[in-house]
């Protein structure tokens, strides 16, 4: 007796999806690379959460820049919070190594100010804008994502998910004896 070939197809479909599911899972989501890599960072003009200073990414160059993507709501940015201000402590606010902004997206403004006060962040914070071009032109898809912006504008590196600080002293290194 044949079987028929509808209980084949049904098998070779499922023999299909459950490879497709294993190789899904050999997959780090934390290393998908970024299409600006090797290209210049889009510019963008972003006014300060709190204050009226406004900064224009173009006007940064000369220094490097550490662009951080984050949210109130997020659990890894409150991870990666403290990280992220003694890094701009130690090469921002003291010696002016660096440039750190931080975008809130998907946050609102009162969310976010509480955010960097609970968490004594005191680099350049914004909110994207309404309708969430800055995140859509670095391509964001979730928070955290951080960009290292070279002193000619140029994007060398994104990471996706908390930084830690050995990793932001790897990466950050060889640009802080350049320009």
């Amino acid at each position: 007796m044949w079987i028929s070939w509808k209980f084949w197809a049904v098998w070779v479909l499922i023999i299909g999806l459950i490879a497709l599911f294993a190789f899904g899972f050999t997959i780090d989501p934390k290393k998908v690379p970024s299409p600006l890599v090797g290209k210049p960072a889009p510019d963008f003009e972003i006014k300060a959460l709190s204050g009226n200073e406004k900064i224009r990414l173009s006007e940064l160059k000369g220094k490097p820049v550490l662009l951080n993507f984050w949210a109130s709501w997020c659990q890894e940015c409150k991870v990666e919070a403290y990280i992220l201000e003694a890094f701009h402590q130690k090469y921002g606010s003291k010696t002016q190594q660096i440039k750190v902004i931080g975008i809130a997206i998907q946050d609102t403004a009162d969310k976010a100010k509480a955010f960097a006060r609970l968490f004594g962040k005191t680099y350049f914070l914004s909110l994207d804008d309404n309708t969430g071009n800055i995140a859509l032109d670095y391509g964001i898809y979730g928070v955290p994502e951080t960009f290292i912006i070279d002193h000619e504008g140029i994007v060398v590196y994104k990471h996706i998910g908390a930084f830690d600080v050995e990793l932001l002293e790897e990466k950050f290194k060889p640009l802080f004896y350049k320009g």
